[in-house]
């Protein structure tokens, strides 16, 4: 197999996804990433598949397809097994409301818990779906009726759970591996940075107005270059074009808005530099994957501050 990709420029969200969908290919495991810090984003967009950002099985689409079968996997998935991830710093087997099992691990860049990986969707010896009483009673309770599971169920792969653990191993490994290649990457970007005072005094410049109407020409006057210069230096030093970091950055804020507060989304979307709510959704699920209302719902905190 020839890679004609130059390997320079494949990043880590790239390689993420290989691996991800080699483990697939190989032991016919779905694989999943919950990506909490936007690790896989590039250039202002998510670099991995849409695939593989979601339990997307056709059993777990079906059980999904319920609003009790979507409240248990947001429940079971995104706070129960992604916060008891980064509590554990290991892979560990988790057990999802609907009865399957899966390997699920932490990964970690520059000390912080950044996204968790979910390898399973699996009938596991000893897990409650292998119980085909359980799973019908299960069925029952979320409303899907036994004639459309059992043709799901029937499809799902079946793995010991020795087997499963060692997959688990494999695949931490390997992802903290990347991981850690990455931070060595962006410790390259910090330094360059640091050495370039034209750009660091633009991101500051940033810093103090994003929540205003900001474009590269007032951004290039303020430093005392033309914008298509400080455009292609922007790029170069950071990564990513001054508007994709513009974007990052009120996102940013905006996540931090609709975790701690109770503002309505039109009120956090005029807060943090956009004129209407639909752009900032729209950015917003550019970013993150999420809608600002389904972010909130995952993510906020149990007390919110009014504004």
């Amino acid at each position: 197999m020839t890679d004609k990709a130059n390997p320079k420029e494949r990043s880590s969200a790239n390689l993420f996804q290989e691996l991800l969908a080699t483990i697939q290919s190989l032991t016919g495991l779905r694989t999943v990433i919950y990506d909490r810090q936007q690790f896989t984003m590039r250039a202002g967009r998510q670099a991995i598949d849409a695939a593989f950002a979601g339990h997307r099985s056709e059993f777990c689409t079906l059980i999904r397809g319920t609003e009790a079968g979507s409240k248990g996997c947001t429940a079971s998935d995104v706070e129960e097994a992604t916060q008891e991830a980064g509590r554990r710093g290991e892979p560990f087997l988790h057990v999802c409301h609907a009865g399957l099992m899966e390997v699920v691990m932490p990964v970690v860049y520059r000390g912080e818990h950044v996204a968790t990986v979910f390898c399973g969707q699996a009938i596991v010896e000893g897990c409650p779906a292998a119980d085909v009483k359980w799973l019908t009673k299960r069925a029952g309770e979320l409303g899907i009726g036994l004639d459309h599971v059992m043709p799901a169920y029937e499809a799902l792969p079946r793995i010991s759970q020795e087997k499963l653990v060692q997959i688990g191993r494999l695949l931490f490994l390997a992802l903290n591996q990347l991981a850690e290649s990455e931070s060595r990457a962006a410790l390259d970007r910090a330094l360059a940075l640091e050495r370039n005072e034209a750009v660091r005094s633009a991101i500051a410049y940033v810093e103090e107005h994003f929540r205003d109407p900001l474009g590269i020409e007032a951004l290039a006057r303020h430093v005392h270059l033309t914008p298509a210069y400080l455009s292609r230096l922007f790029r170069k030093t950071t990564g990513m074009t001054f508007t994709d970091y513009l974007t990052q950055r009120r996102v940013a804020e905006a996540k931090e808005l609709l975790r701690t507060t109770a503002m309505k989304v039109s009120d956090v979307a005029f807060e943090v530099g956009y004129s209407h709510q639909s752009y900032l959704g729209r950015k917003f699920r550019q970013v993150t994957g999420h809608t600002p209302v389904a972010y909130r719902r995952a993510n906020q905190a149990e007390t919110v501050k009014p504004r």
